[in-house]
């Protein structure tokens, strides 16, 4: 009996923040007037924490970036990548099954995307080569989330080790500061960080305080809706 390598739908993807953003979107001061406290009952630090927990739960929720950021992608192999697989002879490209093999997207998890800083390809020997963006790629910034596109005429950089043979750095982020980000967003932190403030102490489960906050009920009007 013929062996068919399995098909994956979606490859595997690293991704990892390498610049945390310079601020938060809610001062400690902030939280301390909307929980009516005071500097005694909730010092700076104490409330600057709850307020980062608050924002990096729900970045991490719903892949949003509220301040500047920057994040790493690597991937295996491009969207239209043809890997081959196998049914007793070579039969073509696993790309062939699932779809055409002419993708020219690639979608950046985090948005709203600010920029594309880097895009890095590596051989077989793990030698790297910086692509040109300018030349290559038409980066989109309107979509939700960002994407990067393959310009007409252009082909997809060669990348050929085995794992993360493509390295993508990108910002996210509303703004550089926290009068740029959405009113709404900053009301999901206060919320959810005065919810964690009022059970502290108490095993909490992130997805119930998100509920039970209100926060995923702000938060649903910026959840990605897949068509």
């Amino acid at each position: 009996m013929a062996l068919s390598a399995p098909i994956m739908l979606h490859q595997y993807r690293g991704h990892v923040q390498t610049a945390a953003p310079a601020a938060e979107p809610v001062t400690a001061a902030e939280l301390r007037d909307y929980l009516r406290e005071d500097a005694t009952g909730l010092p700076d630090a104490d409330a600057n924490e709850l307020v980062a927990e608050a924002r990096e739960a729900i970045e991490n929720t719903y892949a949003v970036a509220m301040i500047d950021q920057s994040w790493r992608m690597a991937i295996d192999r491009w969207p239209s990548g043809r890997e081959e697989w196998w049914d007793g002879i070579r039969d073509g490209s696993i790309a062939d099954l699932y779809g055409p093999a002419s993708y020219t997207d690639l979608r950046l998890p985090r948005w709203p995307l600010s920029t594309v800083d880097s895009v890095t390809v590596y051989d077989e020997d793990g030698t790297s080569t910086a692509v040109t963006i300018a030349s290559t790629f038409d980066v989109d910034t309107y979509q939700t989330p960002g994407r990067i596109t393959l310009q007409r005429g252009a082909t997809w950089p060669v990348a050929l080790r085995a794992n993360n043979a493509i390295e993508i750095v990108y910002t996210a982020g509303y703004g550089a500061d926290a009068s740029s980000v959405p009113a709404p967003l900053k009301r999901a932190v206060k919320q959810l960080a005065a919810y964690l403030y009022s059970h502290r102490g108490d095993m909490c489960d992130m997805g119930d305080a998100m509920h039970d906050s209100g926060a995923g009920s702000i938060m649903g009007q910026y959840k990605i809706k897949r068509v």
